[in-house]
């Protein structure tokens, strides 16, 4: 872990973190978790002050500083993730303030660690956790304050690269991911990234280099069906086998968590994986949509035919997580299309589209 990053001052995401403060705590703690279940160290815990805001002037203002109560937060913090995945809120307002209120209490704690100048494995994980959640959430504004922890500076050195780096190549391809995610269609900070990882830590030869160097390469020249090939389940399944070995589940059991916390983070890795290639492939069909759209005056989608099985393509409609082509997710999209006024049904003709011009 680059001790230089974790030397920055915490201070730095007060601007961000302000826009948050308080919201979601009360409906996440009515979730199942009202106060009269909260044994005390459990409400210490819940009111902990943040050492960004406190600057250790309130009252155990520096408490995060300390490694066991860091500890004892992280262990706090894994029963409310569990509690959100097990029991979900009923509504869409409850999950954004549930999940919120998740990634303060995940600010928080990295701000200590960050603070306390912690460089072991334990900060590590908390790092990680922070970019799978933040992924999971899609929360921007939470992903642009975490991604420049897994991608060695441009001015740093091989060797203090290597020196520094203990992140998993896992957490860093899905920071790569995230990069070309916010950036779309830019790729100028991914191309400083990954230009910055040195070979003897990223092998050229790989497959997980060759794949995501072929995705840029895709995604530059509007390849649509190339870009779609590769984020397909075949494609990254082996990937995740390569990028997410079994030695990780060893290695997290080696902190304090408990196995079970262990396992959970070793499938919480996958599924944000997962997930930022599902969030990217978003973009890539918004993207080759208003390519077709300015680029066809009709479209013939009669059962069977070239062009469903090129637009599913195209549109990247095909199931991300299945070989199978999900043909009535194209039905859906033209659906949805046309009730936004971007086409229409020609009358008389079915399966037969017509663009409606800007």
């Amino acid at each position: 872990m680059s001790s230089r990053r974790f030397s920055e001052n915490p201070s730095n995401t007060r601007g961000y973190d302000r826009g948050f403060r308080g919201r979601g705590r009360a409906s996440w703690s009515s979730q199942g978790r009202g106060a009269s279940t909260l044994n005390t160290g459990n409400r210490r815990l819940e009111n902990i002050a943040s050492v960004s805001r406190s600057s250790g002037v309130e009252k155990d203002g520096d408490a995060l500083k300390n490694h066991k109560t860091q500890e004892e937060y992280r262990e706090f913090i894994q029963g409310k993730l569990d509690s959100f995945w097990k029991s979900p809120p009923s509504t869409e307002q409850q999950t954004r303030d549930a999940q919120e209120n998740l990634l303060i209490l995940i600010r928080k704690l990295r701000e200590g660690i960050v603070a306390s100048k912690r460089n072991d494995a334990f900060g590590v994980e908390v790092c990680e956790t922070s970019l799978y959640i933040a992924t999971l959430f899609n929360h921007p504004k939470q992903l642009s304050s975490i991604l420049p922890y897994f991608i060695p500076h441009p001015s740093d050195s091989t060797a203090e690269v290597l020196s520094q780096q203990s992140y998993s190549m896992c957490a860093i391809f899905i920071a790569l991911i995230n990069q070309l995610i916010l950036g779309y269609p830019s790729q100028t900070l991914y191309r400083q990234s990954i230009h910055s990882i040195p070979d003897l830590l990223l092998r050229r030869s790989s497959k997980s280099y060759r794949w995501i160097s072929s995705l840029s390469t895709s995604l530059w020249a509007n390849n649509f069906s190339k870009s779609e090939q590769l984020t397909r389940r075949s494609s990254i399944t082996s990937l995740l086998d390569e990028l997410l070995p079994d030695s990780l589940s060893a290695h997290l059991t080696d902190l304090s968590l408990s196995s079970h916390s262990s396992q959970s983070n070793h499938d919480i890795a996958r599924k944000a994986f997962s997930h930022a290639v599902d969030m990217l492939r978003v973009k890539i069909r918004n993207s080759a949509w208003n390519i077709i759209r300015s680029s066809y005056r009709e479209l013939s989608c009669n059962a069977n035919s070239e062009t469903r099985d090129w637009l599913n393509r195209s549109l990247s409609l095909t199931v991300a997580h299945s070989e199978d082509i999900c043909d009535s997710s194209l039905d859906i999209w033209l659906k949805e299309k046309s009730a936004a006024g971007h086409i229409r049904s020609k009358e008389g003709v079915e399966g037969r589209w017509v663009f409606c011009k800007k």
